[in-house]
Formats: C-alpha cells, structure tokens, sequence
C-alpha cells in the first residue's frame, strides 16, 4: 500500500467491509431457501391452504431481499476493489518505470522483453491479490463464521462435528502452493522468456 492514496486506502477499507458484510448475508438467504424447499417438501396438499400461501409468500420475500441485497453489495464491492487495486497496480507501474528511466545503465542479463514482461507480470499478480484474491479470502472466512454461528443455533450436535472441516481446508489450502512452488517458479520463468522473446521479434518487425 505504498503506492496508494488515503483515497484509495478509504475506498479498499470498505470494500473488504462489504465483503465481509456479504459473507455475513450469504448463509442467511440459503438457509431460507432450504426451508422453502421443505415447506414445499413436506406439505402434501398446498392448494387453498393460506397458512402454507403466506408462509411461503414470507420466504421468497425474504430470499429475494436478502438475494437483491447481496448482489447490489457484490456489484459495489466488486467496482470499488477492481477500481481501488487498478489505480495501486498503475502507480506501481509508474513509479518502476521512472526508477528504470532515472538509471544510467540497467545492471541485469535481462532483455527489454524479458524486463517488459517481468514488470506486466508481476503488476498483476499484484493487483489480482488486491482485488479478486484478498475478496475472496475475506467472503470465504466471512461466510464459514456466520454458517458455523447459524449452525450451532439450529443444530450444535452436528455443527461439533462437522466445524473442524474449516481448519482442515485451511491447512490443505495453504501447503498446496507450497508444495507447487518450485514447479510455478520454473512456468514463469519459462514463460517470462518465451513472452520476452516474442516482445522482442514484435518490436523488431515494427522496426
């Protein structure tokens, strides 16, 4: 977050906010979607039972706010991040750029293309981490919280036993890029090369 305003800070504050506020929401509207589909499950006559009109009435009421809410709130969310973490990934463009230009000689083995792609490349593995990733992180953990807290309501027998799925996830989660790492480094750099190679024959047939 160097390379970002207060403005900027402000606008990525809260998103993550409505991030964390859709998580929050997401398992509400799906239980009441499950309790639609076992009212309708379980009553075996429904025509001309008010009781079973209204009650059902209430429930796709209810799943069509809490559905309307969320995609508004992932709309916003999703413009402000992608906004917020574009402008971060241009000023860190720019300022590596004008570091490269203020030096005499550039000391590396690297070609242009290959210094082209490295900087392309890695801006953007930045800005996905700011803006897709860190979103998805935020409504994910957000989301285990509020279904393991609506769980041990309706049933904590059974939230007991199923809650230490979430560690096991994380724990599965995080080693797999460790264990891939070696491997990942090895594609981009082959790839940083072959991109680099064919920057270069582009800008040499233009010339």
């Amino acid at each position: 977050f160097r390379f970002a305003s207060r403005m900027d800070i402000l606008a990525y504050t809260f998103s993550c906010a409505l991030c964390l506020i859709i998580g929050l929401i997401m398992p509400g509207y799906i239980i009441v979607l499950t309790r639609l589909t076992t009212t309708y499950v379980e009553k075996k006559s429904p025509v001309g039972n008010d009781v079973f009109l209204f009650r059902v009435w209430k429930l796709v009421s209810l799943y069509g706010i809490a559905f309307g809410l969320c995609f508004i709130l992932e709309f916003i969310q999703q413009f402000v991040l992608t906004r917020t973490s574009e402008r971060i990934a241009q000023r860190c463009r720019s300022a590596f750029v004008n570091s490269v230009l203020l030096r005499n000689t550039i000391d590396c083995d690297a070609t242009s293309g290959e210094l082209s792609n490295q900087l392309s490349s890695h801006v953007d593995r930045m800005r996905e981490g700011l803006g897709e990733r860190i979103s998805l992180f935020i409504k994910s953990l957000a989301a285990f919280i509020s279904c393991c807290t609506l769980s041990f309501l309706i049933d904590w027998r059974t939230s007991l036993f199923l809650i230490w799925s979430g560690p096991i996830y994380i724990v599965s989660s995080s080693l797999i890029p460790k264990l891939a790492n070696n491997a990942t480094m090895k594609t981009l750099r082959i790839s940083e090369e072959a991109n680099g190679i064919a920057e270069e024959c582009i800008i040499n047939v233009k010339t």
